[in-house]
C-alpha cells in the first residue's frame, strides 16, 4: 500500500512597501488590469492611467505594494479623509488570488498604518467576489450609492 501524499501550500514570503513614483507605469498596468477584471466602465488609456497615478502619489493618495522575489503582486492605494482612511484600490494580481494575499495585505495595513480610524471603500455592485471577500474580511455596507 502507497502511503498517502499530504498537500501542504508553499507559504508566499511578501514584502510590503511604499509606492515610489517610480512606480507609477507599473501601477497604471496593474491599474488597467484591476479595471477590466473588475468590469469597470473606465475607459482611460495607459497614458492615462499614469498620469492618474502620478498626480494621485504627488498630491493626496499613499500606495503600498506587495512583492514576492522583488515583482509586485498587489497594490493598495489610499488617502487619509481626517475622519476615516478611503481606500481606493486594492488589486490582487491574477496569478496570486486566493492565496491569502488580500487578508495578508489588509491586516498588515491595519497593524501598520490604519491603526486609529475606520477605513471605506467602494466597491462595484457587480462585483459579487470583492463584496464577498470584504464582507468575510469584516467590513459592512453602509451607504448604497445609485447611478443612472
Amino acid at each position: 500500500m502507497r502511503p498517502q501524499l499530504t498537500h501542504f501550500p508553499i507559504p508566499i514570503v511578501m514584502e510590503i512597501v511604499r509606492a515610489e513614483l517610480t512606480d507609477v507605469e507599473i501601477l497604471a498596468e496593474l491599474n488597467k488590469r484591476l479595471i477590466k477584471d473588475e468590469h469597470h466602465p473606465n475607459s482611460m488609456s495607459i497614458i492615462q492611467l499614469i498620469q492618474r497615478m502620478k498626480t494621485w502619489l504627488e498630491e493626496e493618495y499613499v500606495c503600498y505594494l506587495a512583492k514576492e522575489n522583488g515583482s509586485i503582486i498587489a497594490y493598495c492605494m489610499y488617502k487619509d479623509e481626517g475622519k476615516y482612511y478611503y481606500m481606493r484600490q486594492l488589486f490582487v494580481d491574477r496569478e496570486h488570488r486566493r492565496k491569502g494575499i488580500a487578508t495578508r495585505f489588509l491586516n498588515w495595513l491595519y497593524e501598520n498604518i490604519w491603526t486609529d480610524k475606520k477605513v471605506r471603500l467602494d466597491v462595484l455592485a457587480h462585483n459579487e467576489d470583492a463584496v464577498a471577500f470584504y464582507k468575510k474580511y469584516g467590513f459592512r455596507i453602509g451607504v448604497f450609492r445609485m447611478e443612472k
